[in-house]
């Protein structure tokens, strides 16, 4: 049997689901594990308790890893599992192509990062943990195939290589720039998700989504599928644009650097990522109620993450600043 064949079968997700009923229930909350707030908490932490530096590389990373990964999904444009069989069962609504993963690209990325830079038994083994976590959770709850599991980490494995190779060239140029000069190249680096995302959109052209797809996954959560649209590039590109605008104005205000005080760099940290989480969740609240056109919401959607962004990498810690907060020398 052809080996793309085996990892797309849908029995390997029923034969995981059904070894233990209750523990699939239990453990389907675990796709927490690839969402905004736990993304959002993660750069929170790092830009605020750790390093400002590695924190603005995960946002930075994070939202051309979306980018990307939409991109890819369109241009293969491969089925859910739960879209071509009833047997497997569903937990959350997911109307994007399964292939490849965002939560395995995702874990590749930000988890092999952090693995890289902390280099400590430890922090290798809690990045591994998270990261087998949250890909395998996408199998057991019916979410993706174990080709998409594969393709996600391949992809964001290599993403993270050449990030780590070209990095030290690109922050080199950037230094060399005036502030007009960086602002250009902001706004160029925003826009690459959609420049990736446009034209793998355009190549799907007149192929439509079988109706067996989108008839078997209605069943399963009482929502119609939409894979064949631009989802994600839009949040992706108010990820980069307001992270690396609200680290370039923290620049000019004279940076920041986490209290040395373990006490109050924790006061800072939960004080400063639960805001960051409020203010996404009360702005998603708005915009779920005034349930806006499509247009209007992905515009709304690119507002929102520059608004959430900027909060996070320049307005939290001009607060914590101003507070006492900062770090003495």
């Amino acid at each position: 049997m052809d080996v793309t064949v085996l990892m797309m079968d849908p029995g390997i997700n029923i034969f995981v689901q059904n070894f233990s009923v209750p523990l699939t229930r239990f453990l389907s909350p675990g796709e927490f594990l690839d969402s905004t707030p736990w993304y959002l908490l993660i750069i929170s932490v790092i830009y605020l308790g750790l390093h400002p530096r590695h924190g603005i590389r995960l946002a930075v990373l994070i939202g051309l890893t979306a980018g990307i990964n939409e991109a890819l999904k369109l241009a293969w444009h491969l089925p859910r599992p739960y879209w071509v069989s009833p047997e497997v069962k569903v937990f959350a609504h997911h109307p994007s192509f399964g292939f490849p993963s965002g939560a395995a690209m995702y874990g590749a990325v930000i988890y092999g990062y952090i693995a890289m830079v902390v280099r400590r038994w430890w922090a290798v083994l809690i990045c591994a943990f998270l990261l087998i976590a949250a890909a395998g959770m996408r199998v057991i709850v019916g979410a993706h195939f174990v080709l998409d599991i594969f393709g996600g980490l391949f992809f964001g494995f290599f993403l993270l290589l050449l990030f780590f190779l070209e990095e030290p060239r690109m922050e080199n140029y950037a230094g060399s720039l005036s502030r007009a000069g960086r602002f250009f190249w902001i706004l160029i680096l925003a826009a690459l998700p959609l420049l990736l995302v446009i034209p793998a959109y355009l190549s799907i052209g007149e192929w439509q989504v079988p109706a067996s797809w989108i008839a078997t996954a209605f069943r399963q959560t009482g929502m119609e599928i939409n894979p064949v649209s631009i989802q994600y590039a839009w949040g992706a590109t108010g990820i980069i644009l307001g992270s690396l605008t609200g680290y370039e104005v923290l620049q000019s205000f004279g940076g920041w650097a986490p209290p040395a005080d373990r006490v109050r760099r924790g006061v800072v940290i939960l004080a400063g990522t639960a805001s960051v989480l409020l203010l996404n969740g009360i702005i998603f609240a708005i915009r779920s109620a005034l349930d806006l056109p499509v247009p209007f919401d992905q515009s709304a959607g690119v507002l929102t993450m520059i608004l959430v962004l900027f909060w996070l990498t320049c307005c939290v810690p001009l607060i914590a600043r101003r507070a006492g907060f900062a770090s003495e020398g």
